[in-house]
Order: C-alpha cells, then structure tokens, then sequence
C-alpha cells in the first residue's frame, strides 16, 4: 500500500477510534468519519464499501496480527513440558500484540463488532490450532476440549485486552500471562 493509501487509512482508523468514544458504532455515519478524518467521501469509498466493511477490514487486520504472532511463535518439536505453559511465550507475545494495537483492539471491543471479532478470532485460532500447532505435538491429549481452550482463552485474552485499554496503567505481559495460564 502506498503512503497516500497509508495515510488516508490511518486518517479513517484516527476518526472511529475518536468516534466511538463518543457514541455507538450503529450511530456514527461515514460523513462524521471523513469530516473528522479531513477526508471526502470518495477517498472513504476508495478504501471501503461501507462502514460494515471497514470494521470488518479493522477486525481482519486485528486477527491476521494475532495469527502472525501465534505462527511465529511455533515450537520447533514436541515440547516435555505441559502444553498450555510452554506455551508461555505465545501468550506474552500476544498480550504485547494487543498493548501495541492499543487503539485497534478499542475500536473492535467497543463497537457493535465485538460479537463478529471474537467468532473470527475463535474460528482461526482453532485453524491454527488443530492444522499448525497440534500436529507438532504427537499423541497430545488436552485435558478439555479444544472448543472450550479456545473459548476460554479467548474470553480471557479479550478481557484482559479490554482491561488494558480502560486501565492508566500499562498491562505487564508476564504477569498477565502467568495469570492466564493459571487459569487455563
């Protein structure tokens, strides 16, 4: 994506995250978001469809940013230790993915979306899971089923992203990772 591109997106991400501040997603037209992104309607049209697709544009960017993270962090081989704590390192990564996406992670737990990102943040982490992670792992049992892990682990992961974004103070990945696991 050239610069132009870049910069008239990140304009638009600017004016939602503005937005939704002040009222709910359902209320706010694509005229408040290019008045407040000093943008024309066209420009808005040159990104998205509508409204819906951004959000879903805003969501898709959200996970493909978690799914990186996850696959970047695939363990080599079977590991001796109990799944879920080595996986330890993903978990911190992923917690420092969503303080990094800050604003992003607002924005979609905010909006009238929040239902729609974590079905799809469901949906690929249990593609991850079973197609790249699993495998790795030979004759691994889980304790519970993957359906409820995943539910669990997203509810948590979301939660504590949102508690990241209303708290003053900056989240600690480690101690919050430690914290999910224990929980997990």
């Amino acid at each position: 994506m050239d610069r132009r591109k870049r910069k008239s997106r990140k304009a638009i991400f600017d004016a939602c995250v503005e937005l939704i501040q002040e009222k709910e997603f359902e209320n706010i037209t694509i005229n408040e978001i290019v008045v407040r992104a000093d943008l024309n309607r066209g420009t808005f049209y040159l990104h998205f469809a509508d409204k819906y697709d951004m959000m879903n544009s805003f969501e898709n960017e959200m996970i493909d940013k978690i799914e990186h993270v996850i696959v970047n962090n695939l363990p080599e081989q079977q590991s001796d230790q109990l799944f879920i704590q080595s996986r330890y390192d993903t978990i911190v990564e992923i917690l420092t993915c969503f303080e990094e996406n800050k604003e992003l992670l607002q924005l979609l737990l905010k909006s009238s979306h929040n239902s729609s990102f974590q079905v799809k943040l469901r949906s690929k982490l249990k593609l991850v899971l079973t197609e790249k992670l699993l495998p790795k792992f030979n004759n691994l049992e889980l304790n519970i089923p993957t359906d409820l892990l995943l539910m669990i682990f997203t509810s948590s992961a979301l939660s504590i992203a949102e508690y990241a974004y209303q708290s003053e103070t900056p989240i600690d990945s480690e101690q919050l990772t430690k914290f999910l696991i224990n929980i997990m």
